[in-house]
């Protein structure tokens, strides 16, 4: 990703105030994020988890909010109830991806299913 992609996706999704939903693109882990600006000027995020059985925080600012554009991809920003409840907070759905991978038999579903879920398309 160019910096140009990077800052073009910083200023459509990320502006200050905002409250923004975001998967990450390796474990499926979606986050609720809010964007505000630093003291410094630069862009800090805050991030909490909804689709894992405990709740994680995490704060992004700096260099690690480059790391996060990097490593995650935007799924929406106003959600339905039911979209959230039965994708961006089911941990269930999760669990199929990460235990559950169609391989020796086992019940659960693929990458693909899971993105396709997360993205709206299914």
């Amino acid at each position: 990703m160019t910096k140009r992609e990077k800052i073009m996706n910083l200023e459509k999704h990320l502006k200050e105030g905002t409250y923004t939903y975001w998967v990450n693109k390796k474990t499926g882990t979606i986050h609720h994020v809010s964007a505000d600006v630093g003291y410094d000027g630069k862009p800090k995020l805050f991030n909490s988890t909804t689709n894992l059985r405990y709740e994680r925080s995490y704060f992004f600012r700096g260099d690690g909010v480059d790391r996060f554009l990097k490593n995650y991809d935007f799924i929406c920003e106003n959600p339905t109830n039911e979209f959230f409840v039965d994708v961006l907070a089911n941990k269930k759905l999760k669990n199929e991806f990460t235990w559950g991978l169609k391989t020796n038999g086992r019940l659960g579903i693929t990458k693909d299913e899971f993105f396709n879920k997360v993205k709206g398309e299914a």
